[in-house]
């Protein structure tokens, strides 16, 4: 299984959660197993660098589940993400270990809302 969370920070297991999916500087890729261990964490910068939106790129990766914080996610990458059978899920947590801990006791929710449709800043 393979689970997309946007970073602000690139400390492992430690790394926080970023406010906002499409403004993250960094994403974490984590390879889970069956039994939810963690297999492998890469780090991968924002691709709008490369000239990519988020969601169209991630979508095409292989990705099973996002999971956003409360701060959200745009209109266009849900519907990307949704589009390519990307689950995307909402956690309260603050780190990747708190949301790892959270899948393996199974408390995420499904993001159930429609995305932000608004244009703002950097947020972390």
């Amino acid at each position: 299984m393979k689970i997309l969370v946007p970073v602000i920070d690139r400390e492992g297991l430690a790394s926080r959660i970023s406010g906002h999916f499409g403004k993250a500087p960094y994403y974490a890729v984590i390879e889970l197993d069956e039994e939810y261990n963690v297999r492998n964490i890469c780090f991968i910068e924002n691709p709008r660098a490369m000239g990519y939106r988020p969601g169209e790129y991630f979508a095409q990766q292989g990705i099973d589940y996002v999971v956003i914080g409360e701060g959200g996610i745009g209109v266009r990458a849900l519907e990307n993400l949704r589009r390519y059978g990307v689950e995307v899920l909402v956690t309260n947590g603050e780190t990747l270990k708190e949301i790892i801990e959270s899948i393996k006791e199974q408390g995420l929710k499904p993001y159930t809302g429609r995305g932000c449709p608004g244009k703002h800043g950097l947020m972390r």
